[in-house]
């Protein structure tokens, strides 16, 4: 049995995201954010970027290991996104550690808050 990865999803992997699917019916542990402030940027899908302006806005989820692997192929990483460890609240307000994609550079327009909504 493998052990279960919190990750921290921001974008179209959320609920009703067109890449949700990917998550392979993995628990939703619910709303979170993150800790550190970061910026988010989006045209057709947003990147998570290590400057710091606001909290980010997300779902956590409990993955197994074949879900993690495929995530990883799903953002490019390591060449493209790059899955980190970072800070996460979660709905409770408990502080827990855990993966999330970021880039490492923006693209697009600068989000004005913390959340990507699909159009």
């Amino acid at each position: 049995m493998s052990t279960a990865a919190l990750v921290f999803v921001y974008g179209t992997l959320k609920r009703g995201g067109w890449n949700h699917r990917w998550l392979n019916g993995a628990p939703c542990l619910g709303a979170a954010s993150t800790v550190e402030c970061f910026s988010l940027y989006a045209h057709h899908y947003p990147f998570l970027v290590r400057e710091p302006r606001y909290p980010v806005r997300g779902e956590l989820y409990a993955v197994d290991a074949v879900t993690l692997d495929n995530l990883d192929r799903l953002e490019g990483h390591p060449d493209d996104y790059q899955r980190q460890r970072i800070p996460v609240r979660d709905a409770e307000g408990g502080m827990v550690e855990a993966w999330a994609y970021l880039h490492s550079h923006p693209e697009g327009e600068l989000l004005p808050d913390g959340e990507f909504l699909e159009r």
